[in-house]
């Protein structure tokens, strides 16, 4: 049984004072308890559920983990590209270099030699 505990609370007005009876606390006693329990039982539970509970989280923060890795190493690649790019830009003896090795081109005059395997 639910037994609620009463206190007087008298607030002032102009005219008189008024009693409210407000419940100042609730005694759950033995089913509250209970209650209480189950659902401390149930939220550990949720908690600890493979779908949603710690391991997903784990799971999750592998994942971020890993995919972090792959930005640094992506992020490294493109650096990288970018100086090959100025390079390219440049630098005429890496033009030089590319239009030779790339597009087989060579200087009036010369002979080019290939060799096959």
């Amino acid at each position: 049984m639910i037994k609620a505990q009463h206190r007087e609370t008298r607030f002032a007005s102009d005219e008189s004072e008024i009693a409210l009876s407000l419940p100042f606390r609730l005694n759950f006693g033995l089913i509250g308890s209970m209650t209480s329990a189950v659902l401390l039982g149930v939220m550990i539970l949720a908690l600890l559920s493979p779908e949603n509970g710690l391991p997903k989280v784990r799971q999750v923060q592998e994942i971020k983990r890993k995919l972090e890795i792959d930005i640094q190493l992506l992020d490294a690649e493109n650096e990288r590209l970018r100086h090959d790019i100025q390079a390219m830009k440049h630098d005429p003896f890496q033009q030089e270099k590319i239009a030779r090795e790339e597009l087989n081109m060579a200087l009036p005059g010369e002979i080019v030699y290939k060799f096959t395997e």
